[in-house]
């Protein structure tokens, strides 16, 4: 027995020896390094198997991660692998594989198997990979990137990460804090964005003032103008050239109308209950902007002292380098300026990402000692921009999904989770813009080519938690994404009866807009969404085949594609909405 004895002993000791040796796995494994990358100009990566753990990558190059591929003009596919190992893990952890941001879309392969993809630009995501990955095994991963503009790659850092909930993996350091709430017009408000060029066939101030009253009917609150400025000529793309290339931030394009034209469109919005918002680009300005005859500095530059473009994509305007206080001294100066002198009521601000958060906060408390409710709306979808002034981000995460569910691609539980995270994402008051279009995407009705299936996606981003965006000549099924470089009209005379359907959706919207919204799902479909918002049922059917269900002691259907039976049987038809209560 004594012999017994003293072998357990050895062998706990063993083990105890080898726990020591190979520590278990409790923390992130940074993946950082030097990957091998290939371009894929012809998109047959998969054909020649690029993703095969055996396959022969000698003539592949070596490319750090996180970091853009060499070559900043070009767009399209490229290819990142790399190999690992893992340790034995802590007890009750998971694995997952994060990123912290790819530019812009990838699909991942682990061991020669599709794991998973993300679409989206600047977005954390995950795949859980815990039953596909062995202790002391040599694992592949490997990534095809799609860039859709400007440099592309895997732009931040990836790493292995255990975990036990799946919230742990989207949580930042953001989410534990609360942000002042927005006023209440801004918490309750749906934006319209307006192009103005394109907006009528005159494409002035005057001619929209017009359309106000239509707008304010449509359900509008905030009316959001794609930049009004002078638009710079040097290396102007088309020959009207882009409103985001800016040629004097005091100045109004003479084409739009002068600024008394400009102020009576902000009185007359105002007298019919609507806010005005402009859109102001502070990452760049054209090249004719008289700031790099006066202030070079202010711009940035390479190692001859060139002025240089953000990128190479972004040829037609130069790049500012915030680095330099009077930079940010003008730029601050000049938002009050149009704040006081206009009576605006905020600003969308173009790639706000790219400009540092700290200007971001004093400039909002510079415009604040002017108006204290002003709002800022942030073209860009990090958490930290809400700890940095901005009221409102783009929900580019829903618009994600509703392009995947709608092409087949996703279920509705995609829905339901990207807004859970959210929870472990942002500040507590972060406010969302909701969308299915706006002027850098192609129009919802073009992604989505059934009319029914276009009004069931906006339906569903306007009922959200968050504030809906109608895109000037979607409420009409435009089809068409206006030129940013050209004369180029809305189509306003596609589907006239959509606007009164959105207008309906709207007013829904406004009767329960304090309620607190609940997303659930149906136990027998993949493809069938609810959504409960104070005494309004929403259903959405995103499926090929109409969905029925018993609705006991229903009162009324309010709207949406509902048909009923005597036997209090309701029936969705396919790609349409319904709400009852």
């Amino acid at each position: 027995m004594y012999k017994h004895l003293k072998l357990i002993v050895l062998m706990i000791l063993a083990f105890l020896m080898l726990s020591n040796c190979q520590k278990l796995m409790d923390k992130p494994l940074s993946l950082d390094g030097n990957w091998k990358f290939i371009y894929d100009a012809n998109d047959e990566g998969a054909l020649k198997r690029y993703h095969l753990p055996e396959l022969d990558r000698s003539d592949w190059i070596d490319q750090a991660v996180p970091g853009f591929w060499p070559d900043g003009s070009y767009d399209g596919f490229g290819w990142y692998s790399r190999t690992f190992q893992i340790g034995p893990m802590a007890a009750g952890y998971k694995l997952a594989v994060v990123f912290e941001s790819v530019d812009d879309n990838a699909v991942v392969w682990l061991d020669g198997r599709r794991v998973g993809e993300h679409i989206g630009y600047g977005q954390k995501f995950f795949i859980d990979i815990s039953n596909r990955v062995y202790i002391d095994s040599l694992h592949t991963l490997t990534v095809r990137i799609d860039d859709s503009g400007g440099p592309g790659g895997i732009n931040q850092s990836v790493a292995l990460v255990p975990f036990i909930f799946e919230e742990d993996l989207v949580r930042t350091p953001a989410s534990y804090e609360i942000m002042p709430a927005s006023a209440e017009w801004i918490q309750d408000a749906t934006l319209y964005e307006i192009f103005v060029r394109q907006h009528t066939k005159e494409g002035t101030f005057k001619a929209l003032e017009a359309d106000l009253p239509r707008i304010k009917a449509l359900g509008i609150d905030i009316l959001w103008l794609i930049p009004i400025h002078p638009i710079g000529e040097i290396h102007r793309k088309g020959s009207k050239g882009s409103p985001y290339s800016v040629k004097d931030y005091y100045g109004i394009s003479p084409d739009l109308g002068n600024l008394d034209d400009f102020k009576s469109l902000v009185q007359t919005a105002h007298s019919l209950d609507m806010k005005l918002i402009l859109d102001f680009v502070m990452n760049h300005s054209a090249w004719d902007n008289q700031l790099i005859v006066d202030h070079k500095d202010w711009y940035s530059q390479d190692a001859d002292g060139n002025v240089v473009s953000p990128n190479d994509d972004w040829s037609d305007v130069a790049d500012f380098n915030y680095d330099v206080p009077e930079l940010q001294s003008y730029m601050k100066t000049m938002l009050r300026w149009w704040v006081q002198e206009t009576d605006i009521d905020g600003f969308r601000f173009d790639v706000a990402e790219l400009v540092p958060n700290t200007f971001w906060s004093e400039a909002k408390a510079e415009c604040q000692k002017i108006k204290s409710d002003i709002f800022f709306l942030a073209e860009g979808a990090k958490p930290d921009l809400h700890l940095s002034g901005h009221d409102m981000t783009y929900s580019w995460n829903i618009w994600e999904v509703l392009m995947e569910i709608t092409s087949n691609n996703a279920l509705v539980y995609e829905i339901k989770k990207s807004i859970d995270n959210e929870k472990f994402m942002y500040p507590k008051n972060s406010l969302r813009m909701r969308f299915t279009e706006n002027h850098d995407k192609e129009r919802s009705r073009h992604n989505f080519n059934d009319s029914n299936l276009n009004l069931t996606a906006w339906a569903l981003a306007a009922m959200l938690p968050g504030n809906p965006l109608i895109y000037a000549g979607q409420e009409r099924g435009d089809a068409h994404k206006p030129s940013l470089f050209e004369k180029d009209i809305v189509i306003w005379d596609k589907e006239p009866q959509l606007e009164n359907e959105m207008a309906k959706i709207l007013q829904l919207r406004r009767d329960v807009i304090h309620e607190e919204v609940e997303i659930f799902l149906e136990d027998n479909t993949k493809e069938i969404l609810g959504l409960k918002r104070g005494e309004q049922i929403w259903m959405f059917n995103f499926s090929n085949n109409a969905f029925s269900f018993k609705a006991k002691g229903y009162n009324k259907i309010l709207g949406g594609g509902f048909e009923a039976s005597d036997d209090e049987t309701l029936t969705l038809p396919a790609n349409q909405f319904g709400v009852f209560k």
